[in-house]
């Protein structure tokens, strides 16, 4: 690690910071970026040769290292982007939402044809259920969706889940820390439903992260990017939709949901509380449509002193003397809550659970 953050320092290969972001960050203009390199090329290596090394490994844990490698592409391209263009604007939001979504309904056709993303559920949702000869009524069992619902599924928690992981990572450690947290999480949920692949490929994620937070930690060295953020968001998405935890992923990925809630209120605030007075009668939907969609000279209100969400508590905290990575700390220790209650909850579903469920 030290070599690559040598190297990118000398190609010059360094974050560049929003206007409107925390003037505080200022500092770090020079920091490296692309470090979300380091992770995805260790989770790769790792997840080939536990394929290698398998008597018999399933194809769909490539597809699912493949689906989120092509998100880490995207924001190797958004970051190249910036770099060339010395600015903190890359690639299209639109242009690169639309790939996210293509990448998460391909993986969803994929899961169609090999007959997965059945949401795995508590069995008192559904009642009493027979898996082959296991008689007793099991703790879980697997809901069929229709392969349309898959499809679409896959697409809106592909681009939504890259997107809230990117939004969401804005301050030093914060979110390789909350990653390694609902990777580890996730690998639990997996090995414990039968799924050792997908259990495999979660933990090393969750392991790489570790690593890379030992330089990303407060003050980082070097920067994940959206190289970074958008692969994690990308192969979350993958293992949760391939694995069928869509309902635990819900309060796993609470963290990620208020920050990109937080940044759509502050965004649809600021343009709706706008002055603006139309040349012509207009109905007031009309007004609302044209404030959102086109751009409205002057000053709106705001719901948060920043968004995300981190970088109010960032502000609204520093008033109090409170540190960056204390702030970034209390996230942590949040992540870690949500996590222990998901964890929880499944465990006082698990007795019962027939071996090899999803076999």
């Amino acid at each position: 690690m030290p070599f690559y953050i040598a190297a990118l320092k000398k190609l010059q290969i360094n974050q560049f910071l929003r206007e409107e972001g925390p003037k505080s960050h200022s500092h770090k203009a020079k920091t490296p970026t692309m470090g979300g390199l380091v992770f995805i090329i260790t989770t790769l290596c790792s997840t080939a040769v536990a394929a290698l090394t398998a008597p018999r490994y399933d194809v769909a844990c490539v597809v699912m290292i493949i689906v989120g490698a092509l998100c880490g592409f995207v924001g190797l391209v958004d970051d190249s982007a910036k770099v060339i263009q010395k600015a903190n604007k890359g690639i299209s939001g639109f242009i690169r939402l639309g790939i996210e979504t293509c990448f998460g309904a391909l993986l969803g056709i994929y899961l169609v044809s090999i007959g997965k993303g059945a949401l795995v559920l508590p069995a008192f949702m559904g009642g009493a259920v027979h898996i082959g000869a296991y008689e007793a009524a099991p703790a879980f069992f697997c809901l069929a969706l229709p392969a349309v619902v898959i499809v679409l599924l896959g697409a809106f928690l592909t681009a939504a889940t890259t997107n809230a992981v990117n939004l969401h990572d804005g301050m030093d450690g914060l979110a390789a820390g909350t990653a390694c947290q609902v990777f580890a999480t996730l690998s639990v949920l997996l090995y414990e439903t039968g799924q050792t692949g997908y259990a495999t490929i979660s933990a090393t994620a969750a392991g790489a992260l570790l690593g890379f937070l030992l330089y990303n930690r407060n003050p980082a060295q070097i920067f994940m990017g959206d190289t970074g953020s958008l692969f994690i968001g990308g192969l979350m998405a993958c293992l949760v939709l391939g694995g069928g935890l869509t309902l635990w992923f819900v309060p796993l990925s609470l963290i990620y949901i208020v920050e990109a809630v937080s940044v759509m209120i502050q965004v649809v605030t600021f343009k709706l509380t706008k002055p603006f007075t139309p040349e012509k009668p207009m109905s007031k939907l009309a007004i609302i449509k044209h404030k959102l969609t086109k751009k409205v000279p002057g000053e709106g209100k705001r719901v948060f002193r920043m968004a995300p969400l981190h970088h109010h508590f960032e502000a609204v905290l520093s008033e109090k003397g409170w540190a960056e990575w204390q702030v970034v700390a209390a996230f942590w220790a949040v992540q870690f809550v949500l996590c222990v209650a998901v964890l929880a909850a499944f465990e006082s579903f698990r007795s019962g659970l027939p071996c090899g469920l999803f076999h």
